[in-house]
């Protein structure tokens, strides 16, 4: 595996040879090392530099499709400008000549360094304002606004932040792989909340509800705001209403603003869940996400004139469930009153998230428990049940050997990963591949370390213990095939008098409820396979 050095200078070759590519250029070498990786896949035997050139050159890929995909959006973004310019002949839209204009440019502030955030003027004058309720609100219309806005607040939400909200403004999610299929008016709805969560005016009127949540509980705080900000308001709980089945409007609950809702920020690369660090995540907005498997199309070698079988794949729905998460904390008006609390809620709130997805992700009993599907619960049980730390790695090699080739191959587009507890990691490296070897099965060469070549991610909800007795405690996986879905939007809703023991007499404590849905799921069985000590 690539060195932490050598990905940033893989990271920065990239950049600087085809980050100012034209996008046919940069798809045409996509294209070419994905040929590379068949090449290699395709190979009888491979050496150590052949895993070598497998590293880099999905290093240089996922690299690519980030260039690819900035590309893609800046191009969609120029060309909602110049539909943009188009406004600029309206009257409306004219300085009068009398000193009534806007005047100078707004100082753009770091947008990036917590209390430096940009205000909703400061956005604005910087990127236009695709937020404006003059605004196309056709389907294509309201398409190109949220495309913009996604464009403009990329620095704030990240590129895969913004990649991942903008497969929700297409009937077909891009990329490869699974795919949820929407009908247009639901990419319209889907649309209509997106720029109305993105709202510079609607983040400055969420933190005003941070800092005072018990006046806009009883209705005081709308007096608080300006025009732009309670019409925001109003726009993210009308698109919210029009898209999602449950309507209800609970005094006091809000949506958090996309740019502070950690299941956007904290793209794969950036969560400390080794599940949403791994695996595939995908966002929607129905209450199931909703796609198609297929084992393939089998080919078959014929005669001359003998006649061809039907060869048609069998095709199966896969549903994905998101389940409801939900985190309370409290604290006492003397605290709320003396510190910014209220500001820290949305990220304790994700912490909370984090550990509660983390274990259910490992072994969530799924949909009849109200939970998702853990990998383990979803994995193929291998037929070896010795313990892992056995001599020759016997049991490691049978889970090796007994996954299909297409879930452990990278050039098959699979993204093979071990996981297990650090306690079972901690034993492996006792291990070694034959009698007679010295080395250890695990690689700690690299960070994470390898095993066969293959990364190994630490989980630890997984089993730790390595006896007899029924534990599930190695998993071989494919992280492409496991299926983390999100549904758009946490709500974070303010209880301004937590009663105490009784439920009768207040306790002179507030209270933060944050809730959301979230669901997982094995595309295939055959493609997690764990190791059971009986």
């Amino acid at each position: 595996m690539l060195s932490t050095e050598e990905f940033a200078a893989l990271a920065e070759r990239v950049s600087q040879e085809w980050g100012n590519r034209h996008l046919d250029e940069v798809l045409a070498r996509r294209a070419e090392v994905d040929d590379q990786l068949a090449h290699i896949a395709g190979l009888a035997k491979r050496n150590a530099d052949h895993y070598d050139q497998i590293d880099e050159l999905t290093a240089e890929g996922q690299f690519l499709d980030g260039v690819i995909a900035t590309q893609t959006r800046k191009a969609k973004a120029a060309r909602n400008r110049q539909e943009y310019g188009s406004l600029a002949v309206r009257a409306s839209n004219l300085e009068s000549g009398d000193g009534g204009g806007v005047g100078a440019p707004a100082f753009i502030r770091r947008v990036r360094s917590g209390d430096d955030t940009e205000s909703p003027a400061q956005v604005i004058q910087r990127m236009g304002n695709p937020w404006a309720g003059e605004g196309d609100d056709s389907a294509a219309g309201l398409i190109a606004r949220a495309h913009a806005a996604l464009e403009g607040l990329s620095g704030r939400l990240t590129d895969g932040g913004a990649e991942k909200l903008a497969g929700l403004l297409a009937e077909r999610s891009p990329g490869p792989g699974l795919a949820e299929v929407r009908t247009e008016e639901h990419v319209r709805r889907s649309a209509a909340l997106i720029l109305a969560a993105t709202s510079p005016f609607y983040e400055s009127a969420f933190r005003h509800v941070l800092r005072d949540p018990l006046a806009f509980r009883s209705g005081l705080g709308a007096l608080r705001l300006s025009d732009d900000e309670r019409a925001a308001f109003a726009a993210v709980e009308i698109a919210r209403a029009a898209l999602f089945e449950d309507t209800s409007t609970t005094g006091g609950g809000w949506m958090l603003p996309l740019v502070l809702d950690d299941t956007i920020l904290l793209t794969n690369s950036g969560s400390a869940n080794p599940w949403r660090r791994v695996c595939k995540t995908v966002s929607t907005t129905a209450k199931t996400w909703n796609g198609v498997t297929s084992a393939g199309v089998s080919a078959h070698w014929y005669a001359e004139g003998a006649i061809t079988s039907d060869d048609t794949p069998v095709l199966a729905q896969l549903q994905v469930t998101p389940h409801m998460e939900e985190a309370w904390a409290f604290a006492s008006y003397e605290q709320i009153g003396d510190s910014n609390l209220g500001d820290q809620i949305p990220k304790l709130m994700d912490d909370a998230f984090s550990r509660l997805e983390s274990a259910a992700f490992a072994t969530g009993a799924g949909d009849g428990s109200n939970a998702p599907w853990g990998a383990i619960t979803r994995a193929t049980v291998d037929g070896s049940t010795g313990l892992v730390s056995v001599a020759n790695a016997v049991s490691v090699f049978s889970l090796l050997n007994n996954i299909p080739v297409r879930f452990r191959d990278p050039g098959s587009g699979a993204r093979p990963y071990w996981a297990c507890n650090i306690a079972i990691l901690n034993a492996l490296r006792g291990v070694t591949a034959f009698t007679a070897a010295t080395a250890s099965i695990v690689d700690d060469s690299t960070s994470p370390p390898r095993m066969f070549g293959i990364p190994v991610v630490e989980s630890s909800d997984m089993d730790g213990v390595n006896t007899t007795g029924g534990h599930k405690n190695l998993l071989l996986f494919d992280a492409n095939s496991f299926l983390i879905v999100e549904r758009l939007g946490t709500r974070l809703l303010y209880e301004p008098m937590v009663k105490g023991t009784g439920g009768i007499l207040p306790a002179r404590e507030g209270g933060w409820l944050a809730y959301r849905r979230v669901g997982s799921d094995a595309v295939a069985a055959t493609a997690l396979r764990v190791h059971n000590n009986v």
